[in-house]
């Protein structure tokens, strides 16, 4: 998996155009399913529609086939996670260490 729970995570594809290029909040996870499964959430059969993890996002102007939602459920390949490159960072705190001697 790419992503893991409390993660800033860019959309890179999803069923609805415009939610791709969201930045999103990766909430929880939901499970490991195949292509086709479905699981239920309150009530409403939730169809996968490709074999991965998936996970649970919240984000503001996120929408699916019922409209507007502030939350979503999502395949884990589809998601890019926004993390600091560590070694970007490191190199930083070695040239901010240099100028502070």
């Amino acid at each position: 998996m790419k992503c893991e729970a409390g993660d800033l995570a860019k959309v890179l594809y999803s069923l609805r155009k415009e939610n791709i290029g969201k930045v999103v909040l990766v909430e929880e996870y939901i499970g490991n399913f195949k292509a086709g499964d479905t699981f239920n959430f309150k009530g409403v059969s939730c169809m996968l529609p490709i074999a991965d993890h998936y996970w649970w996002i919240t984000g503001t102007g996120i929408t699916n086939q019922f409209g507007d939602t502030p939350k979503a459920y999502i395949p884990d390949s589809w998601l890019e996670p926004l993390r600091p490159d560590n070694d970007k960072l490191k190199q930083v705190e070695k040239k901010d260490d240099r100028v502070a001697a």
